[in-house]
Protein backbone atom coordinates (compact mmCIF):
# COMPACT_ATOMS: atom_id res chain seq x y z
CA UNK A 1 0.00 0.00 0.00
CA UNK A 2 1.22 3.47 -0.87
CA UNK A 3 0.74 6.07 1.89
CA UNK A 4 -2.71 7.65 1.68
CA UNK A 5 -4.90 10.15 3.48
CA UNK A 6 -8.61 9.64 4.02
CA UNK A 7 -11.77 11.47 5.08
CA UNK A 8 -15.34 10.20 5.70
CA UNK A 9 -17.93 11.49 3.19
CA UNK A 10 -21.45 10.32 3.99
CA UNK A 11 -21.69 6.56 3.49
CA UNK A 12 -18.26 6.43 1.83
CA UNK A 13 -14.65 7.36 2.46
CA UNK A 14 -12.46 9.43 0.15
CA UNK A 15 -8.86 8.25 0.04
CA UNK A 16 -6.16 10.33 -1.61
CA UNK A 17 -2.57 10.15 -2.75
CA UNK A 18 -1.77 13.86 -2.53
CA UNK A 19 1.62 13.47 -4.22
CA UNK A 20 0.04 12.11 -7.41
CA UNK A 21 -3.23 14.07 -7.00
CA UNK A 22 -5.35 10.89 -7.30
CA UNK A 23 -8.47 10.37 -5.19
CA UNK A 24 -10.93 7.48 -4.85
CA UNK A 25 -14.28 7.07 -3.16
CA UNK A 26 -14.65 3.68 -1.45
CA UNK A 27 -17.23 2.10 0.88
CA UNK A 28 -16.56 2.67 4.57
CA UNK A 29 -15.90 -1.03 5.13
CA UNK A 30 -13.22 -0.96 2.43
CA UNK A 31 -11.13 1.22 4.70
CA UNK A 32 -10.71 -1.75 7.06
CA UNK A 33 -9.10 -3.71 4.25
CA UNK A 34 -6.77 -0.82 3.45
CA UNK A 35 -5.70 -0.41 7.07
CA UNK A 36 -5.00 -4.15 7.31
CA UNK A 37 -2.91 -4.11 4.14
CA UNK A 38 -1.11 -0.92 5.22
CA UNK A 39 -0.28 -2.62 8.53
CA UNK A 40 1.59 -5.30 6.59
CA UNK A 41 -0.97 -8.08 6.69
CA UNK A 42 -1.33 -10.39 3.72
CA UNK A 43 -4.37 -10.26 1.46
CA UNK A 44 -5.66 -13.48 2.99
CA UNK A 45 -5.30 -12.14 6.52
CA UNK A 46 -7.05 -8.88 5.55
CA UNK A 47 -9.94 -10.84 4.04
CA UNK A 48 -10.32 -13.02 7.14
CA UNK A 49 -10.45 -9.98 9.43
CA UNK A 50 -13.08 -8.46 7.12
CA UNK A 51 -15.17 -11.68 7.21
CA UNK A 52 -15.01 -11.77 11.00
CA UNK A 53 -16.30 -8.18 11.26
CA UNK A 54 -18.89 -8.08 8.45
CA UNK A 55 -19.86 -11.78 8.07
CA UNK A 56 -19.35 -11.69 4.30
CA UNK A 57 -16.52 -12.17 1.86
CA UNK A 58 -15.26 -9.05 0.05
CA UNK A 59 -14.68 -9.08 -3.71
CA UNK A 60 -11.02 -8.51 -3.00
CA UNK A 61 -9.85 -9.12 -6.57
CA UNK A 62 -11.89 -6.33 -8.14
CA UNK A 63 -11.13 -4.07 -5.19
CA UNK A 64 -7.38 -4.52 -5.52
CA UNK A 65 -7.63 -4.15 -9.30
CA UNK A 66 -9.33 -0.76 -8.87
CA UNK A 67 -6.73 0.34 -6.31
CA UNK A 68 -3.89 -0.96 -8.47
CA UNK A 69 -5.20 0.80 -11.57
CA UNK A 70 -4.98 4.12 -9.72
CA UNK A 71 -1.61 3.35 -8.10
CA UNK A 72 -2.69 2.94 -4.46
CA UNK A 73 -1.45 -0.65 -4.38
CA UNK A 74 1.87 -1.77 -5.81
CA UNK A 75 1.21 -5.04 -7.61
CA UNK A 76 3.70 -7.54 -9.02
CA UNK A 77 2.47 -7.42 -12.63
CA UNK A 78 3.93 -10.81 -13.59
CA UNK A 79 2.14 -12.64 -10.78
CA UNK A 80 -1.07 -10.64 -11.21
CA UNK A 81 -1.18 -11.28 -14.96
CA UNK A 82 -0.77 -15.01 -14.39
CA UNK A 83 -3.60 -15.08 -11.84
CA UNK A 84 -6.17 -12.52 -12.92
CA UNK A 85 -5.05 -10.86 -16.14
CA UNK A 86 -3.15 -7.62 -16.78
CA UNK A 87 -3.22 -4.66 -14.44
CA UNK A 88 -2.79 -1.03 -15.32
CA UNK A 89 0.48 0.61 -14.46
CA UNK A 90 0.25 3.01 -11.57
CA UNK A 91 -0.46 6.55 -12.55
CA UNK A 92 2.86 8.34 -12.09
CA UNK A 93 3.17 11.58 -10.21
CA UNK A 94 2.28 14.44 -12.49
CA UNK A 95 5.19 15.87 -14.39
CA UNK A 96 6.12 19.12 -12.74
CA UNK A 97 5.09 22.12 -14.82
CA UNK A 98 6.06 25.66 -14.16
CA UNK A 99 3.77 26.71 -11.34
CA UNK A 100 3.35 29.24 -8.56
CA UNK A 101 1.99 28.91 -5.05
CA UNK A 102 1.18 30.99 -1.95
CA UNK A 103 2.64 28.54 0.54
CA UNK A 104 4.52 31.44 2.15
CA UNK A 105 1.19 32.61 3.61
CA UNK A 106 0.57 30.99 6.98
CA UNK A 107 -2.69 29.01 7.42
CA UNK A 108 -3.65 31.36 10.27
CA UNK A 109 -3.45 34.45 8.05
CA UNK A 110 -5.26 32.60 5.26
CA UNK A 111 -8.12 31.67 7.60
CA UNK A 112 -8.51 35.31 8.60
CA UNK A 113 -8.68 36.37 4.94
CA UNK A 114 -11.55 33.94 4.25
CA UNK A 115 -13.30 34.32 7.61
CA UNK A 116 -17.06 34.76 7.86
CA UNK A 117 -16.94 38.56 8.42
CA UNK A 118 -14.78 39.00 5.31
CA UNK A 119 -17.11 36.84 3.23
CA UNK A 120 -20.17 38.77 4.45
CA UNK A 121 -18.47 42.08 3.58
CA UNK A 122 -17.74 40.79 0.08
CA UNK A 123 -21.35 39.73 -0.41
CA UNK A 124 -22.58 43.18 0.71
CA UNK A 125 -20.26 44.91 -1.78
CA UNK A 126 -21.53 42.68 -4.60
CA UNK A 127 -25.13 43.42 -3.56
CA UNK A 128 -24.38 47.16 -3.69
CA UNK A 129 -22.98 46.78 -7.21
CA UNK A 130 -26.08 44.91 -8.35
CA UNK A 131 -28.30 47.63 -6.86
CA UNK A 132 -26.44 50.37 -8.77
CA UNK A 133 -26.78 48.47 -12.05
CA UNK A 134 -30.52 48.07 -11.46
CA UNK A 135 -30.70 51.79 -10.68
CA UNK A 136 -28.81 52.68 -13.90
CA UNK A 137 -28.73 49.85 -16.50
CA UNK A 138 -26.70 52.09 -18.80
CA UNK A 139 -23.64 51.16 -16.72
CA UNK A 140 -23.56 47.73 -18.36
CA UNK A 141 -21.06 47.51 -21.24
CA UNK A 142 -22.17 46.84 -24.83
CA UNK A 143 -20.36 43.74 -26.23
CA UNK A 144 -19.98 45.05 -29.80
CA UNK A 145 -18.61 48.46 -28.78
CA UNK A 146 -16.90 48.23 -25.39
CA UNK A 147 -13.48 47.11 -26.65
CA UNK A 148 -13.54 49.34 -29.75
CA UNK A 149 -11.93 52.29 -28.01
CA UNK A 150 -12.53 55.55 -29.93
CA UNK A 151 -9.26 56.99 -28.57
CA UNK A 152 -5.83 55.52 -27.75
CA UNK A 153 -6.95 52.12 -29.06
CA UNK A 154 -3.62 50.26 -28.84
CA UNK A 155 -2.69 51.70 -25.43
CA UNK A 156 -6.11 51.00 -23.91
CA UNK A 157 -6.23 47.50 -25.45
CA UNK A 158 -2.86 46.58 -23.95
CA UNK A 159 -3.88 48.15 -20.62
CA UNK A 160 -7.12 46.11 -20.65
CA UNK A 161 -5.21 42.93 -21.51
CA UNK A 162 -2.57 43.40 -18.79
CA UNK A 163 -5.07 44.44 -16.10
CA UNK A 164 -7.30 41.50 -17.04
CA UNK A 165 -4.34 39.17 -16.43
CA UNK A 166 -3.85 40.87 -13.06
CA UNK A 167 -7.53 40.25 -12.32
CA UNK A 168 -7.14 36.58 -13.25
CA UNK A 169 -4.15 36.34 -10.90
CA UNK A 170 -6.25 37.85 -8.08
CA UNK A 171 -9.06 35.36 -8.85
CA UNK A 172 -6.68 32.42 -8.60
CA UNK A 173 -4.95 33.86 -5.52
CA UNK A 174 -8.35 33.84 -3.78
CA UNK A 175 -8.66 30.10 -4.53
CA UNK A 176 -5.14 29.41 -3.28
CA UNK A 177 -5.65 31.41 -0.07
CA UNK A 178 -8.87 29.50 0.65
CA UNK A 179 -7.07 26.21 -0.02
CA UNK A 180 -4.23 27.33 2.24
CA UNK A 181 -6.77 28.08 4.98
CA UNK A 182 -7.99 24.48 4.66
CA UNK A 183 -4.43 23.17 4.95
CA UNK A 184 -4.45 21.93 1.34
CA UNK A 185 -1.52 22.42 -1.07
CA UNK A 186 -2.31 24.28 -4.27
CA UNK A 187 -0.46 25.66 -7.27
CA UNK A 188 -1.12 27.97 -10.18
CA UNK A 189 -0.58 26.54 -13.67
CA UNK A 190 -1.35 27.43 -17.29
CA UNK A 191 -4.01 25.15 -18.83
CA UNK A 192 -6.99 25.12 -21.16
CA UNK A 193 -10.76 24.70 -21.21
CA UNK A 194 -11.65 23.39 -24.66
CA UNK A 195 -9.69 25.69 -27.03
CA UNK A 196 -9.48 28.61 -24.58
CA UNK A 197 -6.27 29.36 -22.71
CA UNK A 198 -6.88 29.64 -18.96
CA UNK A 199 -5.00 29.95 -15.70
CA UNK A 200 -5.89 27.19 -13.24
CA UNK A 201 -5.45 26.61 -9.54
CA UNK A 202 -4.75 22.93 -8.95
CA UNK A 203 -6.07 22.14 -5.47
CA UNK A 204 -7.21 18.55 -5.89
CA UNK A 205 -6.37 17.85 -2.25
CA UNK A 206 -9.40 19.95 -1.27
CA UNK A 207 -11.45 16.72 -1.50
CA UNK A 208 -9.83 15.74 1.81
CA UNK A 209 -11.11 18.93 3.50
CA UNK A 210 -14.53 19.34 5.20
CA UNK A 211 -17.41 20.37 2.94
CA UNK A 212 -17.63 23.93 4.31
CA UNK A 213 -13.98 24.59 3.47
CA UNK A 214 -14.51 23.15 0.00
CA UNK A 215 -17.39 25.56 -0.61
CA UNK A 216 -15.22 28.51 0.44
CA UNK A 217 -12.34 27.38 -1.78
CA UNK A 218 -14.59 26.96 -4.82
CA UNK A 219 -16.52 30.23 -4.43
CA UNK A 220 -13.62 32.49 -3.40
CA UNK A 221 -12.46 33.33 -6.94
CA UNK A 222 -15.87 34.32 -8.30
CA UNK A 223 -16.66 36.26 -5.13
CA UNK A 224 -13.54 38.43 -5.47
CA UNK A 225 -14.42 38.94 -9.16
CA UNK A 226 -17.80 40.22 -8.04
CA UNK A 227 -16.20 42.58 -5.52
CA UNK A 228 -13.84 44.10 -8.11
CA UNK A 229 -16.61 44.34 -10.74
CA UNK A 230 -18.78 46.13 -8.18
CA UNK A 231 -15.98 48.61 -7.49
CA UNK A 232 -15.85 49.42 -11.22
CA UNK A 233 -19.63 49.85 -11.23
CA UNK A 234 -19.41 52.23 -8.27
CA UNK A 235 -16.77 54.40 -9.99
CA UNK A 236 -18.72 54.49 -13.27
CA UNK A 237 -21.99 55.26 -11.46
CA UNK A 238 -20.37 58.10 -9.54
CA UNK A 239 -18.90 59.47 -12.78
CA UNK A 240 -22.26 59.33 -14.62
CA UNK A 241 -24.07 61.07 -11.75
CA UNK A 242 -21.53 63.87 -11.24
CA UNK A 243 -19.88 62.65 -8.04
CA UNK A 244 -16.58 62.05 -9.89
CA UNK A 245 -14.96 63.67 -12.91
CA UNK A 246 -12.99 60.88 -14.56
CA UNK A 247 -10.95 61.45 -17.74
CA UNK A 248 -12.54 59.88 -20.83
CA UNK A 249 -9.84 57.24 -21.17
CA UNK A 250 -10.30 56.16 -17.53
CA UNK A 251 -14.04 55.68 -18.08
CA UNK A 252 -13.39 53.65 -21.23
CA UNK A 253 -10.83 51.48 -19.42
CA UNK A 254 -13.12 50.85 -16.43
CA UNK A 255 -16.00 49.88 -18.77
CA UNK A 256 -13.72 47.47 -20.64
CA UNK A 257 -12.52 45.91 -17.39
CA UNK A 258 -16.11 45.59 -16.17
CA UNK A 259 -16.92 43.76 -19.42
CA UNK A 260 -14.07 41.26 -18.94
CA UNK A 261 -15.10 40.62 -15.33
CA UNK A 262 -18.75 40.04 -16.26
CA UNK A 263 -17.69 37.62 -19.00
CA UNK A 264 -15.52 35.74 -16.50
CA UNK A 265 -18.36 35.52 -13.97
CA UNK A 266 -20.74 34.21 -16.65
CA UNK A 267 -18.04 31.76 -17.70
CA UNK A 268 -18.04 30.28 -14.20
CA UNK A 269 -21.71 29.32 -14.68
CA UNK A 270 -20.82 26.98 -17.56
CA UNK A 271 -21.79 23.73 -15.85
CA UNK A 272 -20.63 21.55 -18.73
CA UNK A 273 -17.01 22.39 -17.87
CA UNK A 274 -15.08 22.15 -14.62
CA UNK A 275 -15.64 25.74 -13.52
CA UNK A 276 -16.19 27.27 -10.09
CA UNK A 277 -19.95 26.94 -10.50
CA UNK A 278 -19.65 23.29 -11.43
CA UNK A 279 -17.58 22.42 -8.36
CA UNK A 280 -19.99 24.30 -6.10
CA UNK A 281 -22.93 22.33 -7.53
CA UNK A 282 -21.08 18.99 -7.36
CA UNK A 283 -20.12 19.61 -3.73
CA UNK A 284 -23.65 20.64 -2.78
CA UNK A 285 -25.07 17.50 -4.39
CA UNK A 286 -22.47 15.25 -2.73
CA UNK A 287 -21.20 13.78 -6.02
CA UNK A 288 -17.56 12.77 -6.39
CA UNK A 289 -17.25 12.62 -10.17
CA UNK A 290 -20.41 14.26 -11.50
CA UNK A 291 -18.93 15.52 -14.77
CA UNK A 292 -17.49 12.22 -15.98
CA UNK A 293 -20.55 10.26 -14.85
CA UNK A 294 -22.84 12.68 -16.70
CA UNK A 295 -20.78 12.54 -19.89
CA UNK A 296 -20.76 8.73 -19.75
CA UNK A 297 -24.54 8.75 -19.21
CA UNK A 298 -25.10 10.98 -22.27
CA UNK A 299 -22.76 8.88 -24.40
CA UNK A 300 -24.60 5.72 -23.36
CA UNK A 301 -27.87 7.24 -24.63
CA UNK A 302 -26.53 7.29 -28.19
CA UNK A 303 -24.19 4.28 -28.14
CA UNK A 304 -24.95 0.68 -28.92
CA UNK A 305 -25.30 -1.60 -25.94
CA UNK A 306 -21.94 -3.34 -26.42
CA UNK A 307 -19.97 -0.08 -26.45
CA UNK A 308 -21.68 1.54 -23.47
CA UNK A 309 -19.77 2.49 -20.34
CA UNK A 310 -20.61 0.34 -17.32
CA UNK A 311 -22.07 2.65 -14.66
CA UNK A 312 -23.28 -0.06 -12.30
CA UNK A 313 -20.70 1.08 -9.74
CA UNK A 314 -22.24 4.56 -9.47
CA UNK A 315 -24.57 4.76 -6.42
CA UNK A 316 -28.28 4.94 -7.26
CA UNK A 317 -28.65 8.33 -5.59
CA UNK A 318 -25.85 9.78 -7.70
CA UNK A 319 -27.30 8.26 -10.88
CA UNK A 320 -30.60 10.04 -10.20
CA UNK A 321 -28.64 13.28 -9.88
CA UNK A 322 -26.70 12.50 -13.06
CA UNK A 323 -29.95 12.17 -15.04
CA UNK A 324 -31.14 15.58 -13.85
CA UNK A 325 -27.70 17.15 -14.20
CA UNK A 326 -27.48 16.00 -17.81
CA UNK A 327 -30.23 18.54 -18.55
CA UNK A 328 -28.14 21.29 -16.92
CA UNK A 329 -25.09 20.06 -18.86
CA UNK A 330 -26.96 20.46 -22.13
CA UNK A 331 -28.33 23.81 -20.92
CA UNK A 332 -24.77 24.99 -20.27
CA UNK A 333 -23.90 24.24 -23.87
CA UNK A 334 -26.87 26.36 -24.91
CA UNK A 335 -25.67 29.25 -22.70
CA UNK A 336 -22.20 28.99 -24.26
CA UNK A 337 -23.75 29.11 -27.73
CA UNK A 338 -25.86 32.15 -26.82
CA UNK A 339 -22.79 33.86 -25.36
CA UNK A 340 -20.95 33.23 -28.61
CA UNK A 341 -23.86 34.66 -30.64
CA UNK A 342 -24.55 37.72 -28.50
CA UNK A 343 -21.04 38.49 -27.16
CA UNK A 344 -18.31 36.80 -29.15
CA UNK A 345 -19.61 37.32 -32.68
CA UNK A 346 -20.60 41.01 -32.17
CA UNK A 347 -17.14 41.67 -30.74
CA UNK A 348 -15.39 39.93 -33.64
CA UNK A 349 -17.65 41.67 -36.17
CA UNK A 350 -16.76 45.04 -34.66
CA UNK A 351 -13.06 44.40 -35.22
CA UNK A 352 -13.66 42.93 -38.69
CA UNK A 353 -15.81 45.89 -39.76
CA UNK A 354 -13.14 48.36 -38.71
CA UNK A 355 -10.54 46.32 -40.60
CA UNK A 356 -12.72 46.41 -43.76
CA UNK A 357 -13.00 50.19 -43.44
CA UNK A 358 -9.25 50.49 -42.97
CA UNK A 359 -8.42 48.16 -45.88
CA UNK A 360 -10.75 49.99 -48.28
CA UNK A 361 -9.36 53.42 -47.40
CA UNK A 362 -12.42 54.62 -45.52
CA UNK A 363 -12.51 56.28 -42.10
CA UNK A 364 -11.71 53.70 -39.43
CA UNK A 365 -11.37 53.91 -35.67
CA UNK A 366 -8.26 51.74 -35.91
CA UNK A 367 -4.86 52.06 -37.55
CA UNK A 368 -2.16 49.58 -38.50
CA UNK A 369 -0.67 49.49 -34.99
CA UNK A 370 -4.14 48.83 -33.57
CA UNK A 371 -4.68 45.82 -35.85
CA UNK A 372 -1.24 44.46 -34.99
CA UNK A 373 -2.19 44.71 -31.29
CA UNK A 374 -5.39 42.71 -31.85
CA UNK A 375 -3.51 40.09 -33.92
CA UNK A 376 -0.73 39.59 -31.34
CA UNK A 377 -3.18 39.21 -28.43
CA UNK A 378 -5.34 36.85 -30.50
CA UNK A 379 -2.37 34.61 -31.37
CA UNK A 380 -1.20 34.52 -27.74
CA UNK A 381 -4.61 33.51 -26.38
CA UNK A 382 -6.20 31.44 -29.14
CA UNK A 383 -2.97 29.85 -30.41
CA UNK A 384 -1.85 28.82 -26.93
CA UNK A 385 -5.32 27.48 -26.11
CA UNK A 386 -5.50 25.42 -29.31
CA UNK A 387 -2.04 23.95 -28.66
CA UNK A 388 -2.88 22.86 -25.11
CA UNK A 389 -6.32 21.58 -26.20
CA UNK A 390 -4.76 19.38 -28.89
CA UNK A 391 -2.24 18.01 -26.42
CA UNK A 392 -4.93 17.22 -23.81
CA UNK A 393 -7.10 15.46 -26.43
CA UNK A 394 -4.15 13.30 -27.48
CA UNK A 395 -3.21 12.41 -23.91
CA UNK A 396 -6.77 11.62 -22.83
CA UNK A 397 -7.38 9.47 -25.93
CA UNK A 398 -4.17 7.51 -25.36
CA UNK A 399 -5.00 6.97 -21.66
CA UNK A 400 -8.58 5.90 -22.46
CA UNK A 401 -7.39 3.33 -25.03
CA UNK A 402 -4.78 1.97 -22.61
CA UNK A 403 -7.37 1.43 -19.90
CA UNK A 404 -9.87 -0.10 -22.34
CA UNK A 405 -7.21 -2.59 -23.45
CA UNK A 406 -6.42 -3.48 -19.84
CA UNK A 407 -10.11 -4.03 -19.00
CA UNK A 408 -10.67 -6.12 -22.13
CA UNK A 409 -7.72 -8.39 -21.39
CA UNK A 410 -8.75 -8.66 -17.75
CA UNK A 411 -12.32 -9.62 -18.69
CA UNK A 412 -11.03 -12.41 -20.93
CA UNK A 413 -8.83 -13.76 -18.14
CA UNK A 414 -11.69 -13.58 -15.62
CA UNK A 415 -14.03 -15.50 -17.92
CA UNK A 416 -12.03 -18.66 -17.24
CA UNK A 417 -12.03 -18.19 -13.45
CA UNK A 418 -14.59 -19.72 -11.04
CA UNK A 419 -17.54 -17.51 -10.13
CA UNK A 420 -17.35 -15.52 -6.89
CA UNK A 421 -19.32 -16.86 -3.89
CA UNK A 422 -22.93 -15.70 -3.61
CA UNK A 423 -22.26 -13.71 -0.44
CA UNK A 424 -19.37 -11.75 -1.95
CA UNK A 425 -19.56 -8.01 -1.22
CA UNK A 426 -18.75 -5.63 -4.07
CA UNK A 427 -16.40 -2.79 -3.16
CA UNK A 428 -16.54 -0.27 -5.98
CA UNK A 429 -13.89 2.46 -6.03
CA UNK A 430 -14.86 5.24 -8.44
CA UNK A 431 -12.30 7.95 -9.15
CA UNK A 432 -12.86 11.37 -7.60
CA UNK A 433 -12.14 14.12 -10.10
CA UNK A 434 -9.39 16.72 -9.64
CA UNK A 435 -10.30 20.28 -8.67
CA UNK A 436 -8.75 22.67 -11.17
CA UNK A 437 -10.27 26.11 -10.93
CA UNK A 438 -10.35 28.50 -13.85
Amino acid sequence: MRPFDHRPEGDAVIIGDVERQVFLSIPVEGLDLLHSLAAGKSVGEAVRLYEEKYSETPDITDFLDALGDEGFVEIDEKIAAAVAGPVAAATPARKPRRSWSLNWISPTVARRLVSLPVMIACVLIVAAGVYLVVDDPGLLPTPGETLLFPIHFAALTWATFILTLVGVAIHEAAHMIAARAAGVPSRLVIGNQLYILVVQTDMSGIWLAPKRQRFVAFIAGTLIDGVLASSFVLALWANRHGYLQLPEWVGLLLTALLFTYLVRIIWQSFLFMRTDGYYIVATALGCRNLMSDTEDFLRNLVRRRKSRVDQSGVPKREMRIVRWYSVAWLGGRLIALLMLVFVGIPLLWGFLYQFILFATGQDSMMGSIDFVTVAVIGVLLDGGGLLLWGRSLYQSTRERRRRQAIRSDRAKARAAMPAAPANTAALAAPVVEPSGQQ
